[in-house]
């Protein structure tokens, strides 16, 4: 068993290079062939046909696709994501300081939807084909169909311009005042949490009541243990495993899923560099920004998979099988 858990680790993390090489292509094609021109937006409209020409030679962008990829791949290895077409500084340096303030709000907004999705999805699994399994079944369709720019917008509305209690956004360092960051970080982290809370409640609901189905719940009834001993000690226990898979892969999908939530918020994430560089058609920020937010998804993704092996020997089994 041992042996083959370790085999299975090692065919994970052999097989990452090859799908972040897949992934890096993917982006880089896409974000190619997106209409318009980097080189008019970054001289304007008033620019000669000979200046456009001048800067596409000059950014490589006049050579084949292929070979502007593996020019920019090799660069990206090195950590140079090369510079800006809109104001030539580096993009690396801006990448990285943004990496922290997406991993708040992301982590922030997974808190969110933990502290949502486990009370809600027990009571509704407990509780399952009862009123309460349908309010909260119902809250969790809701949840996880309102957009989070839709909320984000209400949240300010309500909490900011009507009551005044939270400000509208921007972004204080946590280092240079612990209060002030969080205040600003509340609204965005509920507004994505919510979203991805609707998915982690209908896991934990299926979870509870496959578990309450087993026949070692039975046993445990029969034998006179109340129900808040039996959801702590048994319930939780055994459906807290598909729970923990699922909710840690959210978490990457949170991380890809801030643009909006940043521009609406105005935090200078990794998100809003995304939007800054289509927007601009500025492909080393949007480049960088895109595969900075992709590499953490795939990461992510990696720690689960391999934890989840870890915690739960049966996925071995069944991974290896694939």
């Amino acid at each position: 068993m041992h042996l083959t858990m370790l085999a299975l680790v090692f065919w994970r993390l052999a097989s990452f290079i090859p799908t972040l090489i897949v992934a890096s292509a993917i982006l880089f094609v896409a974000v190619n062939v997106v209409p318009g021109s980097a080189a008019l937006s970054a001289l304007g409209i008033h620019a000669t046909p000979q200046a456009l020409k001048r800067f596409e030679h000059q950014h490589g962008l006049d050579r084949p696709l292929a070979v502007q990829y593996v020019e920019w791949a090799g660069k990206a290895l090195q950590g140079d994501f090369g510079t800006s077409f809109q104001n030539a500084v580096p993009v690396g340096p801006e990448v990285r300081k943004r990496i922290p303030v997406t991993l708040q709000l992301a982590g922030m907004a997974f808190v969110v939807a933990i502290v949502l999705a486990i009370p809600l999805g027990v009571v509704a699994g407990f509780r399952h084909q009862t009123g309460a399994d349908g309010v909260v079944t119902t809250l969790a369709t809701l949840f996880g169909s309102t957009p989070n720019f839709w909320l984000a917008t209400l949240l300010i509305w309500f909490f900011s311009l009507q009551l005044g209690w939270l400000p509208t956004g921007g972004y204080i360092p946590f280092a240079e005042d612990p209060a002030g960051n969080l205040e600003r970080m509340l609204l965005p982290c509920i507004a994505l949490g919510v979203v991805s809370s609707g998915l982690l409640i209908r896991i934990m609901r299926t979870a509870v009541i496959e578990v309450m189905s087993s026949n070692f719940i039975e046993t445990a009834r029969s034998k006179g243990v109340g129900d808040l001993r039996l959801v702590s000690f048994h319930v939780l226990r055994n459906a807290f495993i598909p729970f923990f898979t699922v909710s840690a892969v959210e978490f990457g999908f949170l991380v890809g899923s801030v643009v909006i939530i940043e521009d609406v918020f105005r935090i200078p994430g990794i998100g809003s560099l995304v939007l800054v560089g289509i927007i601009n058609r500025d492909y080393p920020v949007l480049l960088a920004a895109a595969m900075t937010v992709t590499v953490i998804v795939l990461v992510v993704n990696l720690i689960v998979d391999l934890a989840a092996q870890v915690i739960d020997p049966r996925q071995v089994r069944t991974g290896h099988g694939s």
